[in-house]
């Protein structure tokens, strides 16, 4: 036989062999890899679906299903893993279920979403839809498989949700930005936290926050060196109260009938000597150190309860001297 009639059959039987392949992917689908035969074969019964592995089922069109007892049973459906099932138009999962037990296989019956899992009937990531062109679904972590935003992220029963963001390198900073970068949350080593709102405002609605930290309000640290307090402010503070609690001391004891009030010509030559009143601080100490609100305010009471003993002291002599004058007018 002529060498051009052997070509010429050999390409006519290849020829044969696609159009039967095609007729048949018209009609069902390919098992490309798998047991010829046995409860394990794979089965192919979609139009276009392909099956690789074991005990694979694709039976929607245009399904895949590639692993250990993978199926992808719905249109344009895809199951890659063991212990896999893809039950929705578009729906991708990849993974191992936890048994091939339908109860416990990582089944994604949502359309137009990727299901991601291993060892259990439950997702660890989840892509949702978008809503169409040029737009984007919404992930979801720990079993999430309705999204509320672009990430939403939900713990196991007995488990912290959390995020974490570790640099390699220690000296780069650790960061969430929002909006833009003039509003973000940082960490940096020697810095500690920061919270960024440049040209904008920060608004709290709690019904209480609480705190264990010493604060500065428009203050380098260098302002609130040295002091003890709770709270250091660089400029005024406008309220409409303030109320001072756990307060030690107070100055009713001027009152006692032991305290011992100065003499008038004592307190004035306190005052000649000294240039203010005594128990409070001078000027310059003032000036230098600033003072106490709540020790002063109870000085100055001291200072009006012995003014206030002074005017008794001082209406008393008056009636007696009132009395004598009277008395030398009877006469």
């Amino acid at each position: 036989m002529k060498p051009n009639r052997i070509l010429f059959m050999m390409l006519s039987m290849v020829l044969s062999i696609n159009v039967s392949v095609l007729d048949a992917q018209e009609k069902g689908g390919c098992d490309l890899c798998g047991p010829a035969s046995g409860s394990t074969q794979n089965v192919a019964t979609g139009n276009y679906s392909a099956t690789i592995g074991v005990a694979c089922e694709a039976t929607g069109t245009y399904s895949f299903a590639s692993g250990f007892y993978a199926k992808a049973n719905s249109s344009s459906s895809m199951a890659l893993g063991k212990f896999v099932r893809a039950r929705a138009t578009n729906a991708m999962v990849i993974g191992t279920g936890s048994s091939n037990v339908d109860s416990k296989t990582l089944t994604n019956n949502i359309p137009n979403s990727l299901m991601v899992g291993f060892s259990s009937s439950v997702p660890t990531l989840f892509v949702s839809n978008s809503s169409g062109f040029n737009t984007t679904g919404k992930i979801g972590i720990g079993c999430v498989t309705s999204p509320q935003s672009k990430l939403h992220i939900r713990s196991d029963a007995n488990e912290d949700a959390g995020i974490i963001l570790e640099p390699t390198n220690k000296t780069n900073k650790a960061y969430f930005q929002i909006y833009d970068v003039n509003h973000k949350i940082s960490v940096e080593k020697d810095k500690g936290l920061s919270l960024i709102s440049q040209n904008d405002k920060i608004s709290l609605d709690a019904n209480n926050i609480a705190m264990n930290a010493k604060v500065s309000i428009n203050t380098s640290n260098r302002f609130a060196d040295g002091y003890e307090y709770a709270l250091a402010v660089s400029g005024g503070i406008l309220t409409t109260g303030v109320l001072v609690k756990e307060v030690t001391e107070w100055y009713d004891f001027v009152f006692d009938d032991d305290f011992e009030l100065k003499s008038i010509s004592d307190l004035e030559i306190f005052i000649d000597n000294n240039g203010h009143l005594p128990d409070i601080p001078s000027e310059d100490e003032i000036i230098e150190k600033g003072y106490d609100m709540v020790k002063m305010d109870g000085l100055l009471l001291k200072k009006i309860e012995e003014l206030t003993l002074y005017t008794i002291e001082l209406n008393k002599l008056i009636a007696e001297q009132q009395k004598i004058i009277e008395e030398l007018r009877s006469k």
